[in-house]
């Protein structure tokens, strides 16, 4: 899953805040993209790799929550946007302006993915 945002430290402080939503979740795990770990004694990382989240579920019922938690949080602005890519490749955008609409094509998408959806 990757949130875009309008610059840098609003994509991470929305990275962050939908992480800790996720994380109320019965998900097994919810992590920032490994790749937006700098190496040791670098002077920085990849900026759109602070906002991708892994996500990993064990359970199909899970998929309906994380639905409903990423439609309720990227209703909150007409401008915000995700993208959800599955294990297997597929990946769908969501937006704001449209997450309501769209809820059961979330359910769909996420539900289609089996047990993994990054």
């Amino acid at each position: 899953m990757h949130v875009h945002g309008a610059d840098e430290s609003e994509s991470d402080a929305l990275t962050r805040q939908l992480r800790a939503e996720l994380l109320e979740l019965d998900v097994d795990s919810v992590d920032l993209d490994g790749k937006g770990t700098p190496p040791e004694h670098s002077k920085g990382v990849d900026p759109a790799t602070l906002t991708t989240l892994v996500v990993a579920v064990s359970s199909s019922p899970v998929l309906v929550e994380l639905a409903r938690a990423l439609r309720d949080w990227i209703t909150r602005a007409a401008d915000r946007k995700i993208t959800i890519t599955a294990a297997d490749g597929r990946a769908l955008e969501i937006t704001g302006a449209r997450a309501r609409e769209d809820q059961r094509l979330i359910e769909t998408f996420l539900e289609s993915g089996e047990d993994t959806a990054s």
